[in-house]
């Protein structure tokens, strides 16, 4: 068995969403990486599409970037990218030992962190997660809601569990923990559409078949949907689909087409204009905009969860 075969379409649930309206959140990942990321996410919002955002605050000038964005504009709702695989954590890497490499303090990275997995300590995790919403509320911007920086928290679910317990002590609304790929009610005609962090899941496990073995029950389309059901169970807030099929397929017409294919309920579109110019003319162009408003979608943020 394999993580292939975890993913095969025979393994896919069926969701169902009763609601017919469809109302869409498109939320930019990434503010406060750096002051150049935070001006596209910026001109997207300011253009209409873009109706939320989440900071990273473990970036050198985060807090700062994050003050200055929310005194500029009190009502872009913002939330914070949580994040275990990108930069240095908040706290002394001593602090964290488990998630850090030794050489320069850095997480492990996206690939890294795959091999050393199952060496990372939960209360490292906990510590790091805890300290950056602590970072957060700190600066006096308002918490909107939380997420994860390339799905990781959720991805590898036991980790899911740190998420919801301060989603539930804050009373905020969080990313839905399973992609929309997972379902696959969204074709996407340029190809791919799962998400990076899931593919990169998925040609470790093909790759290492006996490492991954005790992996399986903790990445797999069963242990993703139990969080979902978690997620529910605790009344935590949640978008009914987490649409991942934009990221490295953002053509206008591929943007349109998932517009079209959205299904009932609240779905959330995650996008990365700070890394993307193709996302930035997509999301400013006026036409676009049009376009998607004579759907009868209704634009929204978290809040109205």
């Amino acid at each position: 068995m394999s993580f292939l075969s975890l993913f095969s379409c025979s393994s896919i649930p069926e969701k169902e969403v009763t609601v017919e309206t469809r109302t869409l959140i498109i939320n930019a990942d990434d503010l406060c990486q750096d002051r150049q990321t935070n001006e596209a996410i910026i001109k997207c919002y300011k253009a209409g599409l873009v109706t939320s955002t989440t900071a990273y605050v473990n970036q050198p000038e985060s807090i700062k970037l994050l003050k200055e964005v929310h005194e500029e504009y009190p009502d872009f709702p913002i939330g914070i990218h949580l994040n275990m695989t990108f930069g240095k954590p908040v706290l002394p890497p001593e602090e964290v030992p488990t998630l850090v490499n030794k050489k320069n303090g850095e997480f492990w990275n996206e690939d890294q962190i795959l091999t050393h997995i199952a060496d990372i300590k939960y209360e490292d995790v906990e510590k790091e997660i805890r300290a950056q919403v602590n970072l957060f509320l700190e600066s006096g911007v308002p918490l909107d809601h939380l997420d994860y920086h390339q799905h990781m928290l959720a991805l590898y679910t036991p980790y899911h569990q740190i998420v919801r317990d301060i989603a539930v002590e804050l009373n905020v609304p969080i990313r839905n923990p399973v992609p929309e790929s997972v379902y696959k009610k969204i074709k996407v005609s340029s190809g791919g559409g799962d998400s990076a962090a899931m593919s990169k899941l998925i040609i470790y496990g093909m790759l290492h078949p006996f490492k991954s073995i005790p992996m399986m029950k903790k990445v797999g389309i069963p242990a993703f949907i139990e969080q979902e059901r978690k997620t529910q169970e605790c009344g935590i807030k949640t978008p009914d689909w987490f649409v991942d099929v934009f990221y490295e397929n953002s053509t206008p017409e591929t943007f349109l087409s998932i517009i079209d294919q959205l299904p009932g309920g609240v779905s959330e579109i995650m996008c990365h204009p700070g890394s993307s110019e193709n996302e930035i003319q997509i999301l400013t162009d006026p036409e676009i905009k049009t376009k998607v408003l004579e759907t009868g979608i209704q634009l929204t943020n978290f809040k109205s969860l």
